[in-house]
């Protein structure tokens, strides 16, 4: 009975190792549905999207040299479009901070130097 649970188990074992998709494929899975929803995403989305950036490269480390070139080549240039999506989302919540700034910098400005009807 135990020997039959082992080999259960192995067949089992292998069968799941199989259906994992090689990580140059994940990567680019990934970073092709984070380009395709980024622009709705929220800062929540961002960061359940980064956690898992953060997994994959971590094992692209730890696989680096079983990697083949290609891999190495796909991984990478996903990488970097990530990396480039990440960058845009940065600019734009500067340029969203800048503009709140400005837009508060105004009316403060407006209450330290006053209106011409303050002045009456």
């Amino acid at each position: 009975m135990r020997i039959k649970s082992l080999i259960i188990l192995a067949v089992g074992l292998l069968v799941l190792a199989g259906c994992t998709r090689p990580l140059d494929q994940r990567v680019e899975s990934f970073v092709a549905k984070t380009e395709a929803n980024c622009d709705k995403y929220t800062d929540a989305d961002w960061d359940k999207s980064l956690k898992e950036y953060e997994a994959l490269t971590q094992e692209y480390k730890d696989t680096y040299k079983a990697c083949t070139k290609e891999e190495r080549e796909r991984i990478n240039e996903a990488l970097g479009k990530y990396t480039r999506l990440m960058l845009r989302k940065g600019a734009s919540t500067i340029d969203n901070a800048l503009q709140d700034a400005i837009d508060e910098a105004s009316s403060f400005l407006k209450g330290v130097f006053g209106s011409e009807e303050d002045d009456d």
